[in-house]
C-alpha cells in the first residue's frame, strides 16, 4: 500500500528509531493495521516497515492469523510479485518489512491522463493475469484488486496489498471488524457471503481493465450501496470498450464464479495474438513503452529526489526536469565525485503528453485517449502517492501526515529504478505482504502533496526536440574493446562491460561517459542494475557490486571460475552461473553465498538464468536445462537435450523455450517436452540441425534467430512458422520486442528493425562490425553494442 507514497513526515517523539534490525527513518502513513515507516537495513536498503497496532497485537487469534498470512505471502514469487523481507509477528509490537518501492498508482495515472487505448490496457491485463497466477499458486486471494492496489513501472506493472487471506480462511479477517474490498471492484459472492476464490481477483481484474480504458469502473460511479447493488444484480456498462477488449471484461465479470475466465485462460486470450492491436498489446512487458507516453513520463517524474536516509531530515524538493531523450530513465543519481554535472537534456523525439486532468474532472472526458497524440507536456496531476487519484466511488488511502513547500514551488518527484528481476511491494489489511520491487539508490517516493493546496498545475513547456527518423543515429561511444554484453539501461544511463576489461557507465541522453571500471579480465556479463546498485560477472572468478552512480566497488564474491554469466536479481537474490560447473545464489545486499548447485561434469553455466515463481531456470554445457528451487537451490527437474545450453532460456505462458542442437519448448512445471524443432522444418536452403540463437517471446509468438542467417518468428504453443527473415549472415543476437516491432542485430553488420506481425523490414542501421548482443529498448530508443567497439543509441 505504501510503496509510491508521495510524501514522507519526519518522525514524532513516540515514534520507534529501530525495529528489530531496521533503523526507522520516516513516517509514510497510517492504516488500519498500524503506522508504516520508511526504514533502512544495517546496509543501507530503504524498507517499508509496519508496526502492528497495539491492540491488534494484544489479540491472540490476529497474531496467529498474521503469522499465517506471512508464512503463506512468503510462497509468492512471480513475475509481477515477490515475497516478505522480515517480519516478527511474536515480536512487541509485531510488524512486517517490505522492500520500499516508488511507482504510480493505475488510479492515479487514469485519472490523470484519461483512459488508455486498448493495446496498452491488454499489456496490462496479462502483467496483472500474470501476478494473480503467481498468488493463487501460494494458496492467496487477494480480495482487493483496485486501481490504486496496480503500481505502474517502466518494466511491467505491480500487484500490491495481496496476501489478504487465504481462500479457506476468508471468514477469519471478520472477526477484527475489518472489511475487505472496495466498491466497484468486489465481486458478487464477496457481496453476498459466498465462497471467495480466485475467481473473486478475475472479477476484480475485469473491473479494473474496465476503469484503465473508460476512466470509470464498469458499474459507475455513487455510493457503496448503489455500487454493490449493479454488481450484484445489474450487467456492467461497457459500452466504451473496444469489441476484443470487451469480451474479455465481460467474461472476468460474469455473475457466476464458475462461468469467469482462470488466470491461465485470461493470460492465453490476452497474449494470443488478434490482429496487429493485439500483437502489440502483449508484446514484452519488460520494454519501457508499454504504457502511454504520458504515463511513462509520471513514472520517471517519480525519480528526481532521494529517500531520507536519517531522522528528521526531508529530502529538499527537486528543480523540475525536462523529459530526457531515454525517457522512462531520467537520470537517478547525481554524477560520481569526479564528474560534472550533466544539464537536462531536451525532451525526447515524439515524446508528448496530455493536459493533466483538472481536480474533479471526469478522467473519461477531461482529456484524450492515450493512443492520440497531444502537443504539450504536463506536470504530474494532484494525487502524487497510491491512492490519491481514485474514483469518487474508490475510499482514498489513510493520508500520510504532510511536509508542506512555499507557494509555487515544485512539489519533489521521486526517483524510481530501473529492475531486471522482477518486484513490487505488498501490505494488506489482513496480513502485509512485500512485492520486491526494487528501487535504484536512495531512490524514493517524494511527491506532489494533494492535500497542500490548489488544484491547478502549470504545463511545463519544453523546446521541441530535434526531430530523427527512425532508425536514425542519436549517438554512438566508443570503448577500447568489442561490445559483447546487452545494454542495461537504469538511473538515466546505459551500462555495459567491454572486451577491453571495463564495465562503463554512459550518459543515456547524451553518450558521454560517466565512468569506467576495470576489471582486469574481458567481460561478457550484461550488468543488472537495482537498489543503486550494479551487479556483473567478472573474468577474474568473481561476482561484482558497484555502486551505479559512482563505480566504486561495495564488495566482491568470489567464485573457482570465470564468471561469463549475467545475473538475475530476484527477492534481494542474485543468481549467476560460473564456468566452475556450478549456478550461485548470492545475497545482493552483503554478497554472502545462500546456495550453490553443482552440474554434472563440464556443465559450465555461461548464461543467465531466469527466475519465475519461485523456480530458477538455466542451462548449462553439461546438455541440460535445470530447474531448481530459488529458496533452497534443491533440483526440481533436469531436461536433456542433444549439445550444451548456453544461452539463457526464456520462461512464457508456463513452458520453457531454450536452445541447443534444436530449439525446444518444455513444461516449465514438469521439464516434460511440448516440441522441439530444427531447421529441416522450415524447408529453407540450408536448414539443418543448427544451432538456434537465444529465444524471446511475446503475445504467443517464439523469435529467434540461427547461426545460418534467418530470424524466424514461430507459434509458442505448437512452433509452426510464421515468418522467415533473411539477414544474409548469422543470427547470434536475442531479438529485442517493443512497440510492435523486432529489432535484432546480425553478423551482416546490422540492426534491423522488423514488423513483429509480418517480418517486414522497417529500416536496417549499419554499423562496422557484427551485432551480436540484444538490443536494449527505452523510452523510444534503441541501444545495442557492436564488435566495433561502439554502443550505439538509435531512434526506435
Amino acid at each position: 500500500m505504501w510503496a509510491g507514497r508521495a510524501v514522507f513526515d519526519i518522525l514524532e517523539p513516540e515514534d520507534p528509531r529501530q525495529v528489530g534490525r531496521y533503523r526507522i527513518v520516516a513516517r509514510i502513513g497510517a492504516g488500519g493495521m498500524g503506522q508504516v515507516y520508511l526504514g533502512r537495513s544495517p546496509g543501507g536498503r530503504p524498507v517499508a516497515l509496519k508496526v502492528v497496532r497495539p491492540e491488534l497485537a494484544r489479540d491472540g487469534e490476529f497474531r496467529r492469523r498474521f503469522a499465517r498470512e506471512v508464512t503463506a505471502a512468503r510462497r509468492v514469487n512471480g513475475a509481477f510479485t515477490a515475497g516478505v523481507v522480515d517480519a516478527d509477528p511474536e515480536g512487541s509490537p509485531a510488524w512486517l518489512a517490505t522492500v520500499y518501492v516508488s511507482g504510480v498508482s493505475l488510479g492515479e495515472a487514469v485519472s490523470g491522463h484519461g483512459p488508455w487505448a486498448a493495446g496498452p490496457v491488454l499489456a496490462l491485463g496479462a502483467g496483472l493475469a500474470e501476478a494473480l497466477e503467481a498468488i493463487h499458486a501460494a494458496g492467496v486471494v487477494h480480495r482487493d484488486l483496485k486501481p490504486s492496489n496496480v503500481l505502474l513501472a517502466s518494466d511491467g506493472p505491480r500487484v500490491i496489498d495481496f496476501g489478504i487471506s487465504t481462500a479457506s480462511e476468508a471468514s477469519a479477517l471478520t472477526h477484527t471488524g475489518m472489511t475487505i474490498g472496495t466498491p466497484g471492484f468486489m465481486s458478487p459472492e464477496q457481496l453476498t457471503g459466498g465462497s471467495i476464490g480466485p475467481a473473486s481477483d478475475v472479477f476484480a481484474l475485469g473491473a479494473v481493465l474496465a476503469y484503465t480504458a473508460a476512466g470509470v469502473g464498469p458499474f459507475g460511479s455513487g455510493t457503496p450501496h448503489a455500487l454493490h447493488f449493479r454488481a450484484v444484480y445489474e450487467q456492467p456498462d461497457l459500452g466504451a470498450l473496444p469489441p476484443g477488449l470487451r469480451e474479455i471484461v465481460a467474461a472476468c465479470l460474469a455473475k457466476e464464479p464458475d462461468r469467469r475466465p482462470t488466470v491461465a485462460d485470461l493470460l492465453h486470450r490476452m497474449a494470443a495474438p488478434a490482429g496487429a492491436e493485439a500483437a502489440e498489446a502483449t508484446l514484452s512487458l519488460t520494454a519501457s513503452d508499454w504504457m502511454p507516453d504520458p504515463v511513462n513520463r509520471l513514472v520517471l517524474a517519480r525519480t528526481a529526489t532521494a529517500l531520507p536516509r536519517a531522522p528528521g531530515r526531508i529530502p529538499d524538493p527537486a528543480p523540475p526536469a525536462a523529459p530526457t531523450p531515454t525517457a522512462p530513465d531520467v537520470p537517478a543519481v547525481p554524477p560520481g565525485p569526479t564528474s560534472d554535472a550533466v544539464p537536462a537534456p531536451p525532451a525526447p523525439p515524439g515524446i508528448s503528453s496530455s493536459p493533466t486532468a483538472p481536480a474533479g474532472a471526469d478522467p473519461a472526458t477531461a482529456g484524450p485517449r492515450m493512443d492520440e497524440a497531444p502537443t504539450r507536456t504536463a506536470d504530474h496531476p494532484a494525487g502524487g502517492g497510491i491512492g490519491r487519484s481514485e474514483p469518487a466511488h474508490e475510499p482514498a488511502d489513510p493520508e500520510p501526515l504532510v511536509h508542506s513547500y512555499p507557494a509555487g514551488t515544485p512539489p519533489p518527484m521521486t526517483r524510481r529504478g530501473a529492475l531486471l528481476a522482477l518486484t513490487g511491494t505488498a501490505l494488506a489489511a489482513g496480513a502485509v505482504v512485500a512485492v520486491w520491487k526494487t528501487s535504484d539508490g536512495g531512490s524514493g517516493s517524494v511527491g506532489s502533496p494533494s492535500a497542500v493546496g490548489s488544484s491547478a498545475r502549470r504545463p511545463v513547456r519544453t523546446t521541441p526536440p530535434p526531430h530523427r527518423n527512425p532508425g536514425e543515429q542519436i549517438w554512438a561511444f566508443t570503448s577500447g574493446g568489442e561490445v559483447h554484453t546487452s545494454a542495461t539501461v537504469a538511473n538515466g544511463m546505459v551500462y555495459f562491460g567491454s572486451n577491453d576489461q571495463s564495465v562503463y557507465a554512459v550518459d543515456a541522453a547524451t553518450g558521454k561517459q560517466r565512468w569506467a571500471v576495470p576489471t582486469g579480465n574481458v567481460v561478457y556479463s550484461t550488468p543488472a542494475v537495482a537498489n543503486g546498485v550494479l551487479y556483473v560477472g567478472t573474468a577474474d572468478n568473481g561476482l561484482w557490486a558497484l555502486d551505479a552512480a559512482t563505480g566504486k566497488k561495495r564488495w566482491t564474491f568470489h567464485t573457482e571460475s570465470l564468471v561469463n554469466s549475467s545475473p538475475a536479481l530476484a527477492a534481494g537474490v542474485l543468481y549467476i552461473g560460473c564456468d566452475d560447473e556450478r549456478l550461485y545464489a548470492v545475497d545482493a545486499e552483503t554478497g554472502k553465498q545462500r546456495w550453490n548447485f553443482r552440474c554434472k561434469k563440464d556443465g559450465m553455466v555461461d548464461e543467465a538464468p531466469v527466475v519465475v515463481n519461485g523456480t530458477v531456470y538455466f542451462g548449462s554445457d553439461d546438455n541440460s536445462l535445470y530447474a531448481l528451487d530459488a529458496t533452497t537451490g534443491k533440483k526440481r527437474w533436469a531436461f536433456t537435450t542433444g549439445d550444451s545450453v548456453d544461452l539463457r532460456p526464456v520462461v512464457a505462458g508456463g513452458r520453457v523455450y531454450a536452445s541447443s542442437d534444436r530449439l525446444y519448448a518444455v513444461d516449465a512445471a514438469t521439464g516434460k517436452q511440448h516440441w522441439a524443432l530444427t531447421g529441416q522444418k522450415y524447408k529453407i536452403p540450408g536448414a539443418g540441425y543448427r544451432h538456434f540463437g537465444a529465444p524471446t517471446v511475446a503475445g504467443g509468438v517464439v523469435y529467434v534467430g540461427d547461426e545460418i542467417q534467418y530470424v524466424f518468428a514461430l507459434d509458442a504453443a505448437t512452433g509452426k512458422k510464421r515468418w522467415t527473415f533473411d539477414t544474409g549472415n548469422s543470427v547470434l543476437s536475442a531479438p529485442t520486442v517493443a512497440g510492435g516491432v523486432v529489432y535484432v542485430g546480425s553478423d551482416a553488420k546490422n540492426l534491423y528493425a522488423l514488423d513483429a506481425v509480418s517480418g517486414k523490414k522497417r529500416w536496417a542501421f549499419p554499423t562496422d562490425a557484427e551485432v551480436q548482443v540484444s538490443p536494449r529498448v527505452s523510452g523510444g530508443v534503441v541501444y545495442v553494442g557492436s564488435n566495433d567497439y561502439k554502443v550505439y543509441a538509435i531512434q526506435t
